[in-house]
């Protein structure tokens, strides 16, 4: 679990990207503090949903729409709902969900990473 903020910063029905920072290992070392990637919480009352960043199309960055009332992928013009679902372009699948918790105050999130270009929501370890 990594602590991505806190749970009084996010406004209820105001989708924020929040950047996740945790430690980066390899098969020989870990660098600590590495920027992992960022992630859309979205508060409903003392509920928080997050979302990757990441396009399910090709792996671009998703970022909120104009409207503020949907999400946009500008490279391929794939449209999402707040709650992530495709409504249009050509991403094979909604936006990518995370787990999350509140402790103490904080909204923590599982991260993953999941592969792009596929219809199937598969996480890569």
């Amino acid at each position: 679990w990594l602590r991505v903020g806190r749970l009084s910063d996010l406004r209820p029905g105001e989708p924020r990207r929040v950047s996740v920072v945790g430690d980066q290992r390899d098969a020989f070392t870990i660098t600590r503090d590495e920027v992992l990637g960022s992630v859309w919480l979205n508060r409903e009352g003392e509920n928080v949903t997050a979302m990757s960043a990441v396009c399910p199309h090709l792996g671009c960055s998703i970022d909120l729409g104009p409207d503020r009332k949907s999400f946009a992928c500008p490279c391929h013009a794939s449209r999402f709902g707040l709650n992530g679902d495709a409504e249009a372009g050509p991403s094979p699948r909604g936006m990518d969900p995370l787990e999350t918790r509140i402790v103490d105050g904080f909204v923590e999130i599982a991260f993953k990473r999941f592969r792009i270009g596929t219809t199937d929501r598969e996480a890569l370890s």
